[in-house]
């Protein structure tokens, strides 16, 4: 018990550090500046998604054990033994960052998943903290019904570790409010700039940068917007909105009550 509290308080210092560094980032070279309030608003949002999804994440553990029950653990046993876990591991985290984009074009073109997902982009600001601004229902569903890499995959746990570990940057790292130039190699890896024409109010960028890792694959599914060097557009929804602890539990409702539609909100 002693080593679990430890390992407990070891992680919630080291995020609590990143969480810290990544503000005096963005203090010390902003894209944009964002007000307090909005910075407020974003941990607010984040605190009950997190909340919530902790507290639904039982009854997603029980319908993702049963789905992968039913379907089969691990179709494709990955080898392991000497330079093939690289290997591996290339193929996981293709697999995954493959996963993500699909997912996320869905969240965008699907109307019951973008009911949700706007709550994502009505950040007005965004920075690092926005990386976990999501509605929380969005997690519990995708965890209780698409357990989709455990079902293909036999992943061992320390794979599964550093993949985490690998799209931590180009992932979490992605809603930094920090200017990065990267020049030509901007569609190397999902950086800031990249994923900032993502949260664009500007129409021509709607439905544009969806990666998680590689921009390659919004190059060659046709959603590819290669930012111009000082391309750093304003970003949230149209007309923009604000978030509180009430709408932060029942966004989807309060937007289909209105009778909103995606291309209402940006």
């Amino acid at each position: 018990m002693s080593s679990e509290i430890s390992n407990a308080v070891f992680c919630a210092a080291v995020l609590l550090g990143v969480v810290y560094g990544s503000r005096i980032l963005e203090k010390t070279w902003p894209i944009a500046p964002v007000s307090s309030d909005e910075f407020r608003a974003d941990w607010l949002a984040v605190i009950v998604s997190v909340g919530l999804e902790h507290l639904f994440a039982p009854l997603a553990a029980i319908s993702a054990g049963a789905i992968a029950s039913y379907a089969g653990l691990g179709w494709i046993k990955l080898p392991t033994e000497g330079y093939w876990w690289y290997v591996s591991f290339a193929i996981v985290v293709v697999a995954l960052d493959l996963y993500k984009y699909t997912f996320h074009r869905l969240q965008h073109a699907v109307p019951f998943l973008w009911a949700m997902h706007s709550f994502h982009h009505s950040a007005n600001g965004i920075t690092f903290i926005t990386g976990g601004r999501h509605f929380w229902l969005e997690r519990v569903l995708s965890d209780a019904f698409l357990p989709i890499m455990a079902i293909l995959f036999r992943i061992p746990p320390d794979m599964a570790i550093a993949a985490a570990f690998v799209f931590f940057l180009p992932d979490a790292c992605a809603h930094l409010n920090v200017r990065i130039p990267l020049g030509r190699f901007v569609t190397w890896i999902n950086n800031p700039q990249w994923h900032r024409i993502h949260h664009s109010v500007q129409i021509e960028h709607r439905d544009k940068n969806f990666a998680a890792f590689f921009p390659l694959l919004d190059i060659l599914f046709g959603t590819a917007w290669v930012p111009k060097p000082d391309e750093y557009p304003a970003t949230g929804l149209v007309p923009p909105e604000r978030v509180d602890i009430i709408n932060s539990v029942i966004w989807p409702i309060r937007h289909l009550r209105h009778g909103e539609s995606k291309n209402e909100l940006g």
